[in-house]
C-alpha cells in the first residue's frame, strides 16, 4: 500500500511545490517557510487521525460507501487492470452493469490508478489511508490558495493561511462523509482549481486557466458528479459576483471571462471519457424519474442551522443523532473561523471589502442551496441546469459555505493581527467597535442565557432516559461553543492588548481552531470492530468459487446484516444483486420483479445455481436443495432447475419496447427455455425471420458452450438444430456488438432485459464486445482537449505575465 501511494504523494506535493515556488520567486517571499507550512499541515492531519493510522480504530465506525461500496468496487477495478483489461463492464453484480458509466467506479482517478496498480490486493485500510491523504490535500490547496489571493498587493500571512487551511480541511462537510471517498476527493481539489484559476485572472495568462482545468478534470474522474457540478458551480457563482463588485466591470470581465471558459471548457473536454457514459446511464436509471420531492431529500432544516455555532446539537455521529430531520452535513468550520469570518467584513478597508463579497456571495449561495426544499433557490437550479434534478441531498452544497468561510476567517486573522503591508484593515470607526460589540454580546448571551437553560434542561429531564441523553448532547456542545468562543475572544483581546505579535496570534488561532474542530470531531463515529468482517465467509466463497461456472449467485435473501450485498465484486462471484444503489439499470430491476419469485421457471432464466439464506429458511421443494452448511448463520442452497448462460431457442415473438415485454413473459403459458420475446429498444419492433414466428421447428433450451467470459468479451459454440435464437442470460445494455461466425449481428434485448442474438442452423461461434460509444467519443473529446490544452501553452509560452489592475 505504501508503494503504491508514495508516488501519488509524490505528484501532488511537487505540484503545491511548483505553485508556491513561482509565487515566492515572484514576490520575494521566503519559499521555506510555506513548505513547513505544509509539513504543520500533514503532521496536524496525522495527529487529527492517530488513532485511525495507527490501526486503533476504525472511521467511519460501519465504514459508510467506503466498505460497502467503494472497497468491492475498487478492488473489482483493481483486479481487471491487474489482468491487463479495463474494466468497462461489471459483471458481478447486478446481472453485470456498465462500469464505465458509473461514475462512482473512480478507476481512471490518478491516486487510485497508481494505488490500483502497485497493489490490487489492498486491504480496507488502505481506502481510510486514501480518504485521509484526501482531506490533508484539501487543506493543503486551502493554504496554497490563501497564499495565491492578494487583498490587494499581498497575500494574507502564513499563519492565517494555516487558520484557513484547517477551517476547510476539518469543516463539517467534508468530515461528515469520511465514508464516501469519491466525495472527498472531488472536493479536495476545489482549492487548487480556484488557486489556478485566481493566477490566471491575475497574470492574464490562458495558461494558469488551463491549469486549472486540467485540476478540474482531474478531480471529476474522482467519481462524484454532484461535487463535480458545486466546483463548476463555485467557479461561476465567483466569477459573476466578481464582475458585478468590480469597479471596472468591462476591464473584469476582460480578465476573468475568458479564463473562466478555458477552464470549464477544457474541464468538460477532459473528462469526457467518463461523463458521456455516465449521461448515457442515467436514462435507464431511476434517477431519470426523478420528481422534485426526491431531489430533496437530505436538505439542511432551518433548525440545523445551529450547526454555525456547533456541530453537535443534534448529535454529531449517527449513535447520537436524534431530531426530527435527517443527519445531514452542518455549516460547521469552527467558531473561531466564523468569527474571524464576521472580522474580515467589518475590519476590512472598503477597498478590501470589494474583494471579499464574492466570497461572502459563494458562501451564502452554498448555504442557501443547502437548504434544499426549505428554500426556493433549490428548486430553481433544478428547472435551470441540466441534470440537477437527479442529484439528492442538497445539504452537501454547504462544502461551498465552508469553503468561502475558511478564506474570510484567513482574511480575518490577517485583519485582526494588523499586519501592515498585507491586508489594509479599515479605518477606527463603528464596525472594529461592531465587532467587539459581537464578541461581547456573544460570549453574555452563550454564558448567562444558553447554558443555564441547558443545564436547567438537565435537571428537568432526568425522569426520561432517551430525553435526558438529548438533552445531555445538546448541553455538551453548547458549552464547547461557549468554551471556544471565549477563547477566541480572549485571543484577539490579548493581540488588541499587544501580548503577542501578529504572526504568534495567527499561530494561536490556528492552534485553537484546530482543538476545536479535534474535540468535536477526531473521536466521532469510530469503532475497533473492522467493517470490512462482513466479507469474510472463507467457507462459502471457498465452495462457490471452486464449483464450475460461470454461474450466478442471489443474495437477495434479506442477509444484507450477515453478507455484504457487493461481496461478490471483491470474490470473483456474480450476484443478480448488490448494495442498493441509484443507477441501478431500471430494466434490470423491472425484469426481477417481473418473475415472480423464486419458484417460477422466470427467475431460471437468471442462471441463479446458489441461494444463499439463512439456515432454516423455506424454498421451494423440489427445486432447491441445500449444497453447503457453513458454520454461522448463513447456508448455501442450490437451484436444481437454473438454465445455463446461454441457450437456443426456436421460436420468438416481437414486443415493441421493455414494458410489453415484461408483460408477455408473464403470460402463464411462456416457457423462457423455448420460446423469447424480443426487444430492439429505441428502435422499431424487431424483424423476426419467417421460420422463428411459426411454431418452434425444435425444442429449445440447448445449451451453449461458454469459450471465453471476460469483462468486456463474451463468446459461445453454439450448436443449433434450426435457425435460432441465442438467449445470453447478461443484462442487455446499448454497446454490446455482436459478430455471429464473424459478421456482425444485432444484438437484441430478450425477454425485457436480457440479450439475444440471431443464429443460424448448425454450429456457429457467438462473439460479443463491449464497444459503447460514448465512451469512443469521449476518448476523441480528450484528445481534442489535450491538442487544445497544447496549442494554448504554445500560444501562451511566449507572452510576458501581466499582473491584473486594481
Amino acid at each position: 500500500m505504501a508503494a503504491g501511494l508514495m508516488p501519488a504523494a509524490g505528484c501532488i506535493w511537487v505540484l503545491s511545490v511548483i505553485i508556491l515556488w513561482r509565487r515566492s520567486r515572484q514576490g520575494g517571499e521566503r519559499f521555506d517557510l510555506d513548505v513547513l507550512a505544509g509539513g504543520v499541515l500533514f503532521l496536524l492531519t496525522a495527529g487529527f487521525f492517530w488513532r485511525t493510522i495507527t490501526g486503533d480504530v476504525y472511521q467511519p465506525a460501519d465504514g459508510g460507501d467506503l466498505v460497502s461500496f467503494l472497497f468491492p468496487t475498487y478492488r473489482f477495478a483493481a483486479s481487471r487492470l491487474a489482468q491487463g483489461e479495463l474494466p468497462l463492464w461489471n459483471p458481478h453484480l447486478y446481472g453485470g452493469a456498465p462500469f464505465i458509466a458509473d461514475i462512482q467506479g473512480g478507476f481512471l482517478y490518478l491516486p487510485n490508478l497508481i494505488l490500483f496498480l502497485f497493489n490490487p490486493q489492498f486491504p480496507y485500510a488502505a481506502l481510510q489511508w486514501l480518504a485521509i491523504g484526501h482531506l490533508y490535500w484539501a487543506g493543503l490547496g486551502m493554504y496554497v490558495l490563501l497564499r495565491v489571493l492578494r487583498w490587494p498587493q499581498a497575500p494574507v500571512m502564513r499563519p492565517a493561511a494555516l487558520f484557513g487551511a484547517i477551517a476547510f480541511q476539518y469543516s463539517d462537510p467534508l468530515m461528515i462523509h469520511l465514508g464516501n471517498l469519491n466525495l472527498i476527493a472531488v472536493l479536495s481539489w476545489l482549492p487548487w482549481v480556484f488557486a489556478a484559476y485566481a493566477l490566471a485572472i491575475e497574470r492574464r495568462r490562458l495558461a494558469w486557466a488551463g491549469a486549472a482545468g486540467v485540476l478540474f478534470a482531474l478531480a471529476n474522474y474522482a467519481g462524484h458528479a454532484q461535487s463535480s457540478l458545486y466546483v463548476g458551480l463555485a467557479l461561476v457563482v465567483y466569477t459573476a459576483l466578481r464582475l458585478a463588485a468590480a469597479s471596472s466591470r468591462r476591464e473584469a470581465a476582460r480578465q476573468a471571462v475568458p479564463a473562466l471558459f478555458v477552464v470549464l471548457g477544457l474541464a468538460a473536454l477532459l473528462s469526457a471519457p467518463i461523463l458521456l457514459p455516465a449521461v448515457e446511464l442515467a436514462g435507464y436509471t431511476a434517477r431519470s424519474e426523478f420528481v422534485y420531492q426526491d431531489t430533496v431529500g437530505y436538505s439542511l432544516a432551518p433548525a440545523q442551522a445551529i450547526g454555525l455555532l456547533t456541530p453537535g446539537f443534534f448529535g454529531r455521529g449517527p449513535a447520537l443523532h436524534w431530531g426530527l430531520w435527517d443527519r445531514v452535513e452542518t455549516p460547521y468550520a469552527g467558531v473561531a473561523a466564523m468569527l474571524l469570518a464576521a472580522a474580515a467584513l467589518l475590519l476590512a478597508s472598503g477597498r478590501v471589502r470589494r474583494e471579499l463579497w464574492p466570497w461572502v456571495g459563494l458562501g451564502l449561495f452554498g448555504f442557501v442551496t443547502a437548504l434544499g426544499v426549505y428554500a426556493v433557490v433549490h428548486g430553481w437550479l433544478t428547472v435551470l441546469l441540466p441534470g440537477f434534478d437527479q442529484f439528492r441531498a442538497p445539504a452537501r452544497a454547504l462544502a461551498l459555505w465552508t469553503f468561502a468561510v475558511a478564506t474570510l476567517g484567513a482574511v480575518g486573522v490577517d485583519l485582526a493581527a494588523r499586519r501592515d503591508g498585507a491586508v489594509e484593515p479599515g479605518d477606527a470607526g463603528a464596525r472594529p467597535a461592531l465587532f467587539d460589540a459581537l464578541l461581547r454580546t456573544g460570549a453574555l448571551v452563550l454564558f448567562g442565557v444558553v447554558l443555564p437553560l441547558a443545564f436547567l434542561a438537565l435537571l428537568l429531564t432526568q425522569e426520561s432516559e432517551t430525553i435526558f441523553l438529548r438533552a445531555s448532547v445538546a448541553a455538551l456542545a453548547l458549552a464547547l461553543a461557549a468554551g471556544f468562543w471565549a477563547a477566541t475572544w480572549a485571543l484577539i483581546g490579548g493581540r488588541k492588548a499587544g501580548w503577542w505579535s501578529p504572526a504568534m496570534f495567527g499561530l494561536l488561532m490556528a492552534g485553537l481552531l484546530f482543538f476545536d474542530l479535534a474535540a468535536t470531531g477526531a473521536y466521532t463515529d469510530i469503532s475497533e470492530r473492522d467493517p470490512s468482517a462482513g466479507f469474510e465467509h472463507p467457507e462459502i466463497t471457498a465452495f462457490l468459487q471452486g464449483e464450475p461456472g460461470p454461474f450466478r449467485i442471489d443474495t437477495r435473501t434479506g442477509i444484507e446484516g450477515l453478507w455484504q450485498p457487493d461481496g461478490a465484486a471483491l470474490h470473483g462471484l456474480q450476484d443478480v444483486g448488490g448494495i442498493a444503489n441509484p443507477l441501478l439499470l431500471q430494466h434490470w430491476d423491472a425484469l426481477w420483479e417481473s418473475t415472480g419469485g423464486r419458484h417460477t421457471r422466470l427467475y431460471d432464466m437468471f442462471n441463479v445455481e446458489y441461494v444463499l439464506a439463512e439456515d432454516g429458511v423455506t424454498l421451494s421443494e423440489g427445486k432447491f436443495e441445500p449444497a453447503l452448511d457453513a458454520p454461522g448463520p448463513l447456508a448455501v442452497y442450490r437451484n436444481l432447475t437454473a438454465l445455463p448462460r446461454a441457450w437456443v431457442v426456436y421460436a420468438a415473438v416481437s414486443a415493441p419496447d421493455l414494458p410489453a415485454a415484461l408483460e408477455a413473459i408473464r403470460q402463464p403459458d411462456f416457457d423462457p427455455e423455448q420460446s423469447v420475446v424480443l426487444t430492439a429498444p429505441g428502435d422499431e419492433p424487431p424483424a423476426l425471420p419467417a421460420e422463428l414466428v411459426a411454431s418452434a421447428a425444435a425444442p429449445g433450451g440447448d445449451a451453449a458452450t461458454v469459450t471465453a467470459y471476460g469483462g468486456n468479451r463474451l463468446a459461445f459454440d453454439v450448436e443449433a438444430a434450426a435457425p435460432g435464437v441465442l438467449v445470453i442470460s447478461e443484462v442487455w445494455y446499448p454497446g454490446w456488438r455482436a459478430a455471429v461466425n464473424g459478421k456482425a449481428a444485432d444484438v437484441w434485448a430478450a425477454n425485457g432485459g436480457l440479450r439475444a442474438v440471431a443464429v443460424p442452423a448448425g454450429s456457429s461461434t457467438v462473439e460479443l464486445v463491449f464497444r459503447p460509444l460514448p465512451w469512443r467519443i469521449g476518448i476523441g473529446a480528450a484528445l481534442v482537449g489535450l491538442i487544445g490544452l497544447a496549442a494554448l501553452l504554445w500560444i501562451e509560452g511566449g507572452r510576458p505575465e501581466t499582473r491584473r489592475s486594481r
